[in-house]
């Protein structure tokens, strides 16, 4: 004979498939996971772009930074040239004064020769030879401090022309970066896109979850009622906490944190903090603008920490430290040691404060919602 606990399970399979609810439970939740992982993808692509942008303006700085000082090197040249070719000038002007009055003072000369002249004056062999031989060296100490002059200015030019080269190569280099962030800039916004469509998703698909829920909520009081009036209030009950314990969702597992001890960067949460709102920027590290790894820097840098300017680079500091072991003060990243693409800092409670995107601010985040692939504690 057929047990009033049997029919009454019976009953409950069929009105579970009558109101559609066994089946499409089951595929939503599995529709939910999949859109869990691609947006979790998503959100690692659009980390990714932000760290490459984010190195590209750092770059972009360097490089601004470089043309700069070639710019006050040239400046620099251009006023020694300037005083060099007054000075060749001077002595040229000095030179063709003193041929004129010599070329004048030959007119009135015995000879013809002013040189000559004053050789013959001399007053014996001595002072013949002496003479000659200031003539010799006047003539090649004018001629020499002509081509020295000559040769300083030569030289300034081209020392100016390789700096001119330099800041050529340098202002390339800049356009190309500032090329490469831009095209970086409009993959992130597309990621950012997929990212928000499939956060959509997510939140549609749960929706539909929760009235599901609801459906079979519904069903269990239906089913309860049904086996009620067949059955003893023991048995009902029995069966009813069968039925619930087999329809009732698995409860989704917490991330607990042990609080009390601290992170070398705990003094550091509080100014993380206070940057809240504060608009992301490709390769901003100030209240002007933040990206992940300037956020990071900024803050531990107000406790008296220096930490390197990109994510890749501060993942390689301190020890590691197990997810489940956090203490407020920890880094969390994304990716791998060395190449991380993501950086935030735990505040404890299972969140962290980042700065996640373009079009977004400095904001607080549950780790539920972005889990991190491994942490440091300094």
């Amino acid at each position: 004979m057929t047990s009033i606990k049997t029919v009454t399970a019976i009953a409950f399979a069929t009105i579970l498939t009558t109101l559609g609810v066994g089946t499409h439970t089951v595929n939503a939740a599995e529709s939910t996971a999949s859109l869990q992982a691609q947006l979790q993808e998503a959100q690692n692509s659009v980390a990714k772009l932000n760290e490459q942008a984010s190195a590209k303006a750092v770059a972009i700085q360097d490089a601004q930074a470089n043309i700069k000082d070639a710019t006050a090197k040239i400046n620099t040249y251009n006023v020694k040239i300037t005083k060099a070719q007054a000075e060749v000038n001077k002595r040229t002007a000095n030179m063709k004064a003193q041929l004129r009055s010599l070329q004048k003072e030959a007119g009135n000369s015995v000879t013809g020769n002013v040189y000559f002249d004053f050789i013959l004056n001399a007053k014996n062999l001595n002072d013949v030879v002496s003479r000659s031989f200031t003539v010799g060296k006047l003539n090649e100490a004018n001629q020499q401090a002509l081509e020295d002059v000559q040769t300083a200015a030569k030289d300034l030019a081209d020392v100016k022309q390789a700096a001119v080269d330099n800041k050529a190569k340098l202002v390339a280099n800049e356009a190309k970066l500032e090329k490469d962030q831009d095209a970086l800039k409009t993959l992130s916004v597309q990621a950012s896109a997929k990212q928000a469509e499939l956060q959509k998703k997510i939140n549609d698909n749960q929706a539909a979850v929760k009235k599901l829920q609801g459906d079979i909520a519904k069903a269990n009081a239906e089913a309860k009622a049904k086996a009620q009036a067949a059955t003893t209030t023991k048995t009902t009950a029995k069966t009813t906490n069968t039925i619930q314990a087999a329809t009732k969702p698995a409860a989704v597992a917490q991330t607990t944190t042990t609080s009390g001890a601290s992170g070398s960067l705990a003094g550091a949460i509080g100014t993380a903090l206070a940057q809240i709102g504060v608009p992301y920027v490709w390769g901003g590290s100030t209240p002007a603008g933040f990206d992940c790894s300037g956020l990071t820097s900024y803050a531990a840098a107000s406790v008296g920490i220096s930490l390197p300017r990109t994510a890749a680079a501060q993942s390689t500091l301190g020890h590691s430290v197990s997810l489940s072991a956090l203490q407020p003060g920890d880094l969390l990243f994304w990716g791998g040691v060395g190449s991380a693409y993501h950086v935030a800092l735990y505040i404890g409670g299972g969140k962290y404060v980042h700065a996640p995107t373009e079009g977004q601010t400095v904001t607080t985040q549950s780790m539920a919602y972005y889990s991190p692939s491994f942490a440091r504690r300094l």
